[in-house]
């Protein structure tokens, strides 16, 4: 199997997000599958064995990403995108692994190119948001509704605890998995 993992971070970077998306990576390649990441610019490249890492163009004014909502964040999933698009169209991939964010990039590719793909869920996207910018609070309705489509399209979410995977099930998901420990996983 040929797996695309969309990583909107810097990778690798010894933070949260970066460290389960190595984890990940390590899984996918030990059960034998080809895994590519397409990640930003930023960050060093790590050893696994079936990886191929992709990164972005990436503008200087972007670099230095923290995490969470930035106006930088937002260009670079922009490059995501299309890269994303290139290379889905090149490299025949049987499934995407969207984190965060990507899982709009990986909704429209499965849209257009009809591959599938998993929403690997660290947070509300709507919910963090507004409460970083309460500004956007105005938007909160449509980025649920968006969130909604998100989860509805996907063939599995992976939410990382239980009241996040209760507060989805509004959605109807098909399959969710909660990612609450390594050593303690279990299926809903």
């Amino acid at each position: 199997m040929r797996v695309l993992v969309l990583a909107p971070q810097p990778f690798y970077s010894e933070r949260g997000t970066p460290i389960a998306v190595k984890l990940i990576l390590e899984s996918i390649s030990r059960r034998g599958h080809l895994v590519d990441v397409l990640t930003y610019a930023e960050g060093k490249d790590i050893e696994v064995k079936n990886l191929r890492i992709w990164r972005i163009y990436q503008p200087k004014f972007t670099y230095g990403i923290r995490p969470g909502f930035s106006w930088e964040k937002l260009v670079c999933d922009l490059f995501m995108a299309v890269k994303a698009f290139n290379l889905t169209r090149s490299n025949h991939y049987d499934v995407l692994h969207a984190v965060e964010e990507s899982v709009f990039i990986a909704l429209i590719l499965k849209l257009v190119l009809g591959i599938p793909y998993v929403y690997d869920m660290d947070s509300s996207l709507p919910q963090q948001l507004c409460e970083k910018h309460a500004w956007l609070k105005p938007l909160l309705p449509l980025a649920y509704f968006l969130e909604g489509i998100a989860v509805k399209h996907s063939i599995m979410t992976l939410p990382v605890c239980e009241s996040l995977a209760y507060s989805i099930k509004k959605y109807n998901p098909r399959k969710v998995f909660i990612l609450t420990d390594i050593a303690l996983q279990k299926t809903l």
